[in-house]
């Protein structure tokens, strides 16, 4: 593990590849709900405001850096080159992977219809799937919310559920969705279920290799995440400052 310091918290990031990442969760059953979270820029941003986000962060058992400056970071200070994981690519692996009827739960998106696709693509892998739309009242109401995290805990016991609920929302609700009775992996993928619906096109792997997927996300929605990605860059230097031994 590497950590990566935070306004003087240290978050403990795991060295693990995409295949290896890949293989556990498609192959492994913990004794419990273990929380995987794949951090970029934005994610930084967040953790430096919200310290009952930041706490969550440093309890989660497998942190992977998404996104090229969290991964920069983290190898200067390990002193060698680590790959970032990207979240979309995960959830990826795990639809081409045998899923062995074991459960595969996927929470939020965009609308049925993008569920409908990667319950397509899951199923025929022979993935056990489920799905909950959660709605914004669903999630925002507390008896709501309760009455689905039990029916997600039941249904995805043992097997694997996906949150594309968008940070902070997922993985504070990730955190609460731990407490329920079962096993398995709860991965925060964000817009994950969108891209492997194909409802939203990731980059070109050549763009994505050149660290510049940031501009084909902005071309694509430049009235949302033009303002966001702005924002987010102000955690960049920040982000440096606090790792400063790392670059020593």
């Amino acid at each position: 593990m590497v950590a990566l310091r935070i306004k003087g918290a240290t978050i403990p990031f795991n060295l693990t590849s995409l295949d290896q990442v890949s293989r556990l969760l498609a192959e492994d059953v913990p004794i419990n709900w273990h929380t995987v979270i794949t951090p970029n820029l934005h994610h930084i941003y967040l953790l430096r405001r919200d310290p009952a986000l930041l706490e969550i962060y440093r309890e989660t058992e497998i942190l992977l850096p998404d996104g090229w400056p969290v991964a920069s970071v983290l190898s200067r200070i390990a002193g060698r080159r680590i790959e970032r994981v990207a979240g979309s690519d995960i959830l990826e692996r795990l639809l081409e992977s045998p899923g062995r009827q074991r459960p595969l739960v996927l929470v939020g998106g965009r609308g049925e219809e993008e569920l409908a696709v990667i319950r397509a693509r899951a199923e025929a892998r022979e993935w056990k799937v489920f799905t909950e739309p959660a709605s914004f009242r669903e999630v925002e109401d507390v008896h709501s919310r309760r009455n689905l995290m039990a029916r997600i805990a039941e249904s995805g016991s043992g097997g694997v559920v996906i949150l594309g609920l968008g940070a902070p929302k997922q993985e504070t609700f990730a955190n609460e969705l731990k407490a329920h009775a079962g096993a398995g992996f709860i991965l925060c993928l964000g817009m994950a279920i969108n891209f492997s619906a194909g409802a939203v096109q990731r980059a070109p792997r050549w763009v994505q290799k050149c660290n510049i997927e940031w501009i084909h996300r902005i071309s694509q929605e430049p009235a949302r995440l033009f303002p966001r990605y702005a924002r987010d860059a102000q955690a960049l230097i920040p982000l440096v400052i606090d790792n400063y031994r790392g670059f020593a």
